[in-house]
């Protein structure tokens, strides 16, 4: 195992990520192994303002979701992927409304958010960043280390938000999807039912459903068919535990191409029962399971 670092040069603030296991030795940002996982122009060192969009078969993974407390409340991301991703056109929600985005900032239920990442942002192949719903002071303050984004401290930009963005104890959906801002439909990227939610907080039916965005001379198109057999978790994590993700997607979704997410994989059908854990313990921000990255 080997430390995979994240570094952020963004408004100053540095993070990483790294796989469970790893060694301090390995922190050094020119030792063998680390990646850069977000660039900015005008740092030292190679910049790449314009990373690659995501290539068919490519896809970022939800790795860990904190429900409780809303201080400490994150969502990890990890690149599995050869490539750089850039991140400007991703999105992350609590919202089962996020599909409806191309018509218009849809009406989110109280304390629901959807939150894009800033332009310039990338994640680089075998890197993790996270994403702190609260303030980055009170992330710091419970796990010690900040995050590479915070929702409340403005690092992410609130595109719809109903009152004080957090997760609901019990559980919802936490869903990363990609949209270019022109298209009638996005992109579903990763997605997890975490804990045992209410209805209103689950996964919401987006089969065949059109919406006109906002490119022009064209014709509106509508989502392909959501399988939804993903499940919500037996239990949700007690507050101070986290959910986290065991295995990749490979052989627990359907990656056929007639899905609504990246190169047409069906995110809505995936097997979570089998690829995140069952036993929830202390959350682990920055850090992975080996084997879910290269």
């Amino acid at each position: 195992m080997r430390f995979l670092a994240g570094f952020l040069i963004l408004g100053g603030c540095a993070t990483g990520g790294r796989v469970e296991g790893a060694s301090d030795a390995a922190a050094k940002p020119d030792a063998p192994g680390t990646v850069d996982a977000l660039v900015v122009p005008g740092v030292d060192g190679p910049v790449s303002i314009d990373a690659p969009a995501p290539a068919a078969g490519s896809s970022l993974l939800l790795t860990e979701v904190v429900l409780a407390p809303s201080t400490g409340e994150f969502v990890e991301i990890a690149n599995p992927t050869g490539q750089t991703v850039d991140l400007s056109t991703y999105y992350l929600s609590d919202s089962g409304t996020y599909f409806r985005l191309p018509a218009g900032s849809p009406t989110v239920d109280s304390t629901d958010f959807i939150a894009q990442f800033p332009a310039g942002a990338t994640i680089a192949p075998g890197a993790v960043i996270t994403v702190a719903l609260d303030t980055t002071a009170n992330f710091q303050t419970a796990y010690a280390t900040a995050p590479t984004f915070s929702i409340a401290s403005g690092t992410m930009t609130s595109i719809a938000v109903n009152g004080t963005p957090n997760l609901t104890n019990a559980g919802e959906i936490v869903v990363v999807f990609q949209w270019d801002g022109q298209a009638d439909l996005v992109r579903d990227v990763d997605l997890v039912v975490a804990g045992v939610p209410t209805v209103a907080n689950g996964l919401v039916d987006k089969s065949a459903m059109a919406f006109d965005g906002p490119d022009t001379g064209s014709a509106t198109t509508a989502y392909g068919t959501d399988t939804r057999t993903i499940a919500a978790q037996s239990t949700a994590p007690a507050s101070g535990k986290s959910t986290k993700r065991i295995l990749r997607e490979t052989g627990h979704e359907l990656q056929t191409g007639g899905g609504n997410g990246i190169a047409g994989d069906d995110e809505t059908a995936e097997d979570t029962g089998a690829t995140w854990d069952t036993v929830y313990t202390a959350p682990t921000p920055g850090v992975v399971p080996a084997g879910l990255l290269p």
